[in-house]
C-alpha cells in the first residue's frame, strides 16, 4: 500500500514537471538596464569654440600674418539610432573676431560612436558643410571700405572625432576638433591691408570645440 502511494507521488511530480516544461509558462527575468551612452532619440546641444581660418600653413600657437583665431559659438541637433551612430547638423557663428574674418558655418555629420565604457564614448565626425567668412573690423579690421566683402562662401568635405562623457542619463560633455574647410581656393586677396608682399589665393578653417548635450 506505502509502496503504491509513493508510485502515485512520484507519478504526480512527474507529470506536473512535464506540463510545466510543455506549457506556456514563461519564467521571469529582471529587465537588463540601458545603459546611459546607449540610449536613442533626439538631443540638443551647445559649445564654445576656438576657431582658426588661415591661408598656407600654419601653427595653432603661433601668431602670424594670414591666420584668425575668432570664438564662435555652436549650436547642434542630432539623433542617436544606437550606440555607435548617429547623425548631428551643428551651426556656428563668430562672437568674437580677433582679427578680419566674421565666420558663419553649418554643417551635417555623421557621426560613428564606440562606447568605451558605459560612460565614455568615442566618435568621428563625417560630413559636408559651408563655410561663409566675411572681412570685418576686428582687432586688426580688414580696411573700412572691404568690411562686409565675402572672403569665402563655399561647401566642402567636413570631418573630425573627438570624446563625450556621460554626466546622467540626459547630459553629456564633449570635446571635438573639425576640419571645416581644406584649402579652399579664393580670389586672391590681401586678408590683412599691411601686408602687402601677400596675395592670398587659398584657405582653410577649423576649430576645436567643448559643450554640453541634452538628450531628451
Amino acid at each position: 500500500m506505502k509502496k503504491s502511494i509513493r508510485a502515485i507521488a512520484a507519478a504526480l511530480v512527474l507529470s506536473g514537471i512535464a506540463a510545466q516544461a510543455g506549457g506556456d509558462i514563461v519564467p521571469v527575468v529582471d529587465p537588463v538596464p540601458v545603459e546611459n551612452g546607449c540610449r536613442d532619440g533626439f538631443y540638443v546641444g551647445g559649445a564654445v569654440a576656438i576657431q582658426r581660418m588661415y591661408a598656407g600653413n600654419k601653427s595653432w600657437s603661433a601668431y602670424e600674418l594670414g591666420q584668425d583665431k575668432t570664438v564662435p559659438l555652436v549650436g547642434i541637433l542630432g539623433y542617436k539610432f544606437n550606440c555607435y551612430l548617429a547623425v548631428e547638423g551643428r551651426i556656428s557663428q563668430t562672437v568674437y573676431e580677433e582679427d578680419y574674418a566674421d565666420i558663419l558655418t553649418y554643417s551635417i555629420f555623421l557621426k560613428p560612436m564606440y562606447p568605451v565604457t558605459e560612460d565614455f564614448n568615442v566618435y568621428a565626425l563625417i560630413g559636408y558643410g559651408v563655410v561663409d567668412a566675411k572681412k570685418t573690423d576686428g582687432q586688426t579690421p580688414a580696411p573700412s571700405n572691404e568690411i562686409g566683402d565675402t572672403i569665402v562662401n563655399k561647401g566642402s568635405f567636413q570631418w573630425g572625432f573627438g570624446l563625450s562623457y556621460d554626466i546622467n542619463e540626459k547630459w553629456s560633455l564633449f570635446a571635438d576638433y573639425t576640419r571645416l574647410m581644406n584649402k579652399q581656393s579664393i580670389p586672391p586677396q590681401k586678408l590683412y591691408y599691411y601686408d602687402a608682399p601677400n596675395a592670398w589665393d587659398h584657405i582653410s578653417d577649423d576649430s576645436i570645440n567643448v559643450g554640453v548635450t541634452y538628450r531628451f
